[in-house]
């Protein structure tokens, strides 16, 4: 019984224990940075404090809290529409162009504690918030000045603009380091004018577009004119150059007939030479072929008269006699002429024998 008492007692302990130590400790949360002043001896801490668990001595210790977190700053007129608890809302925006025409802005200012500062920032501008502020009143001061420096135009030109916020946060960062604040970035949300001058842009927008769509037009047609003439004068150069072919083909075709002509021509003359030589030719060789005929006639004649004259020569004349007789019939007696004696037959017939020369 007597453990149960030490060990019930001791549990009690332990929890009273874990309560003083939770109630003397603080608890900075993520994003959060925890500034220590010791109020008896020592004063401001120069350190920032980051998340986690940090002793809190009662009265000995004052803990500030900052958010360290990119915060924004609007100006609009939207003020409670899509915002976190890092945002502060404030009005829009107005500024004077440089042609006297009130200009209202759509602007969110993205900014942060510089990190490691946030104990220079409670020394210098004091616990809470009151440093937005300050963050506040130095972004209208750097952008009032440079954004109304542009005409009415310029507001509408995306290049304009993007040139005119690198100038303003040159200029805002310049401001917020005082405050050991970081500015992260301009954002220009949108633009308008008066209700007047709006419905004046848009009546100039609409002119501007009507003559941009008149100078279209006439652009066209001159075009289309521009078109038709190079239509025409293509047309005409191709007939002339399909003219200059139809020619130039005759031409030639001409030319090839009249070469074609000369050839033929040139072959038929030559044809005419080459057969005249040839009949020429012909006739020289037939005229020496008779030549020599008639003299061969002539010899034969001349041997002939001379083989008359010898003594085959009643021989020859018998056989001539014999070629150019003529008979009927012929009644020859078998018992009077030996046919078979062919020597008899031939002295009948009017032949001479000739004496036989060794």
């Amino acid at each position: 019984m007597k453990i149960i008492n030490h060990l019930s007692w001791g549990i009690l302990a332990l929890i009273v224990l874990a309560l003083l130590a939770r109630m003397m400790v603080v608890k900075v949360e993520i994003g959060t940075t925890g500034v220590l002043t010791k109020e008896w001896g020592g004063g401001l801490v120069q350190q920032d404090f980051g998340p986690g668990f940090h002793w809190d001595f009662g009265p000995l210790h004052t803990w500030a809290l900052f958010d360290t977190t990119v915060q924004s700053l609007h100006f609009n007129s939207n003020n409670s529409k899509g915002r976190s608890r890092h945002d502060n809302g404030e009005g829009p925006l107005q500024v004077k162009s440089a042609e006297g025409s009130t200009v209202t802005l759509d602007v969110t200012v993205k900014f942060r504690v510089e990190p490691g500062k946030t104990w220079q920032l409670r020394r210098d501008m004091g616990v809470g918030d009151s440093y937005k502020v300050k963050v506040r009143n130095e972004a209208i001061d750097a952008l009032r000045p440079v954004f109304g420096r542009m005409d009415n135009e310029e507001f509408y030109e995306v290049q304009s603009r993007e040139l005119r916020t690198l100038e303003a946060e040159k200029i805002l960062t310049e401001r917020l380091k005082k405050l050991h604040v970081s500015l992260i970035a301009i954002l220009i949300r949108d633009v308008s004018f008066d209700e007047a001058y709006e419905k004046r842009i848009r009546d100039k927008t609409e002119l501007q577009q009507q003559e941009l769509l008149n100078k279209s037009e006439t652009d066209l047609r001159k075009f289309e004119g521009e078109t038709n003439e190079v239509k025409a004068q293509t047309t005409a150069m191709v007939n002339v150059i399909n003219q200059n072919l139809e020619r130039q083909r005759r031409e030639l075709t001409a030319d090839n007939f009249k070469t074609i002509a000369k050839i033929r021509a040139d072959a038929e003359r030559y044809a005419l030479e080459q057969q005249a030589d040839a009949n020429l030719y012909a006739t020289e060789k037939k005229a020496k072929g008779q030549l020599l005929i008639e003299n061969a006639k002539a010899e034969g004649q001349r041997m002939r008269q001379s083989a008359l004259q010898g003594s085959g020569a009643s021989n020859l004349i018998a056989l001539e006699a014999a070629r150019n007789l003529h008979i009927g019939t012929l009644e020859v007696s078998t018992l009077q002429t030996n046919f078979l004696n062919l020597m008899e037959l031939a002295k009948r017939l009017g032949a001479q024998s000739q004496p036989r020369k060794d």
